[in-house]
């Protein structure tokens, strides 16, 4: 590992939240910047390839450091790119000063990642919001269609403080 690099070889987050964009525009702000964004999302190699109102679609570039001790993607790459679609499909419905927090997730585990799997998607869609909360339903889906997983995330929508 290079000295220059911080511990893992990744550099931190270097996405900044902006009180005058809507959530929307931040979200495709944070697909413009790829891995470039820093942080948890550059260290799995996750990229937002499509949003739209309350949908987002993820990416994750599957490597070998994404590999259980049986030769599956760990279930907790699964599990965070939920919370990832679910986060960004309901970042893409905030007002300018919103911001949000997971609140719950509830994962399905359906089918097994293979190892040898070269990338996964996780498609999160607002089934429910209001001026407080909001839940996304998700699924990760396999390059050949397969579902890997579908989740349920909720989250707090949580209003400029002043």
């Amino acid at each position: 590992m290079s000295a220059d690099l911080p511990r893992g070889g990744v550099v931190p987050v270097a996405f900044q939240l902006d009180p005058t964009h809507t959530g929307l525009q931040m979200l495709e702000r944070w697909r413009d910047m790829g891995l470039s964004v820093g942080g948890f999302l550059t260290r799995l190699s996750c990229l937002v390839a499509e949003t739209g109102d309350g949908y987002v679609k993820v990416v994750c570039d599957i490597d070998p450091g994404h590999s259980n001790f049986v030769g599956l993607v760990h279930g907790g790459v699964t599990a965070a790119m939920v919370d990832m679609a679910g986060g960004g499909a309901v970042m893409s419905i905030l007002k300018p000063g919103q911001t949000l927090l997971s609140t719950d997730i509830t994962m399905r585990y359906l089918n097994a990642v293979p190892g040898d799997c070269t990338q996964i998607a996780a498609e999160g869609r607002v089934t429910y919001s209001d001026a407080r909360k909001a839940v996304v339903d998700v699924k990760v889906v396999l390059p050949d269609g397969t579902i890997a997983a579908m989740g349920v995330v909720g989250l707090a929508i949580r209003s400029p403080r002043g």
